[in-house]
């Protein structure tokens, strides 16, 4: 039986420094999109009122930052793996430094709409998504799954919104924004300086030969997009990513709809991401063990069924259940991702497939928020857009398992299947 091209391996061990660019990339990740996301809440009242806009004016921050990094999130794929990624990390750095100075000063709704957009956009998509996760690619070997399960744990965003509520209490939303610079300033700054671009082996290249492949031994965009496989994983993946936002958008609403009260439907929010924290490190680790693919293929069967167990309309012990197993599989997709992408197309070409992966997401997250809240305008009811995540998560398994070439994993067995 041939080798699926997708499982994981025996592998050579990791460089000694692996751990440490596994630190620097986790403290990058959690204080750049630990700040930008789990703040702003919190400060939306602040905001108003230094600003003198409605709450549904100053809430535009966030969505500008979402689709700002997604836009750019293919460019900066390309510029992490033609240029130095320390170089990179730290202009995300100075640009969330820079962004929270800007808000800490500003009055102006012009400049806080381009802060978020200009400054904070692109700090999130360096600094807090795709040089972290290309890090702890090109250093990982070994448990590369459950490194970047590691890395991406939501820790600073977890702690964040109770932190600056308290915060408030005793300083001025000024010295709130000043802090949270400072700490950028002082901590991701000088960590992002001792980021080393690759390890002293170099980095996997794509398992093509070399004159299909870039100088450095990674695939095109052009080449990427060719793929089938590259399809299939990206798109297997952003189902889970599509099924997160929804809830995390939704929920609430979601929830009254199903009888409960609005602390309920809060309640269920809260266990989502809670019971995520630990879906991060377990799905990393499964996607070590039986590689990206089929971890995705996994998902999406199990979130198939989660969400179709919704459309009974479960008692509210039952809920929380199926609610906190969602989000435990949505914390899943990114290592399963970063496992299947290095895995089939080279450490060398991740940093644009990841790239790639959140532009090609967009739509569909957009459209799981927007299409659900109008299937409930037109229908009073959510079963319809439950149906079609449930039918989604469904395609997700079939892609999945074709990503990985539909073959059990044999380890000790090297990767030799074409991407």
């Amino acid at each position: 039986m041939a080798p699926d091209a997708d499982a994981a391996v025996h592998e050579a061990p990791n460089h000694p420094l692996a751990r440490r660019m596994g630190v620097i990339a986790g403290i990058s990740h959690n204080l750049v999109i630990g700040t930008i996301m789990g703040a702003f809440s919190i400060m939306l009242a602040p905001a108003e009122q230094r600003l003198g806009v409605s709450a549904e004016a100053a809430a535009a921050g966030i969505p500008l930052v979402l689709v700002g990094s997604s836009l750019l999130a293919p460019f900066v794929g390309v510029l992490i793996a033609r240029f130095s990624l320390r170089l990179l990390m730290l202009l995300g750095a100075l640009l969330g430094a820079a962004g929270f100075a800007m808000l800490a000063l500003t009055h102006s709704y012009a400049l806080y709409l381009a802060v978020y957009a200009l400054l904070l956009g692109p700090a999130m998509i360096l600094a807090g998504s795709i040089a972290p996760a290309t890090l702890v690619t090109r250093w990982f070997v070994q448990n590369r799954g459950l490194a970047l399960g590691l890395v991406h744990l939501p820790v600073v965003i977890a702690i964040m919104p109770w932190l600056v509520e308290r915060g408030l209490r005793v300083f001025t939303p000024t010295a709130i924004y000043l802090g949270i610079a400072a700490a950028i300033a002082l901590i991701l700054v000088p960590a992002s300086l001792l980021a080393i671009d690759h390890p002293p082996g170099g980095e996997g290249k794509a398992p093509v030969s070399a004159g299909k492949r870039t100088s450095d031994g990674s695939l095109s965009v052009a080449q990427l997009l060719s793929r089938p496989r590259f399809w299939a994983l990206c798109l297997a993946a952003i189902a889970s990513m599509a099924s997160s936002v929804m809830l995390g958008s939704l929920l609430v609403p979601m929830g009254q709809s199903w009888g409960f009260t609005r602390a309920e439907a809060a309640l269920l929010q809260s266990g989502m991401s809670l019971v995520g924290i630990a879906g991060s490190v377990l799905f990393g680790w499964v996607a070590d063990r039986l590689g990206g693919g089929r971890s995705l293929a996994l998902i999406g069967f199990d979130c198939a069924v989660l969400w179709a167990v919704l459309l009974l309309h479960p008692p509210f012990a039952v809920t929380g259940v199926v609610i906190g197993l969602i989000g435990l599989h949505g914390a899943g997709a990114i290592p399963a991702l970063g496992r299947g992408l290095s895995d089939a197309f080279g450490q060398a070409s991740y940093s644009r497939g990841f790239g790639l992966n959140t532009l090609i997401g967009l739509p569909f997250i957009a459209i799981s928020v927007v299409g659900s809240a109008k299937v409930f305008s037109l229908t009073q009811s959510y079963d319809g857009a439950i149906m079609a995540m449930a039918g989604f998560f469904v395609v997700a398994m079939l892609l999945g398992l074709y990503a990985a070439g539909g073959r059990l994993a044999r380890p000790g067995v090297a990767e030799a299947a074409p991407a």
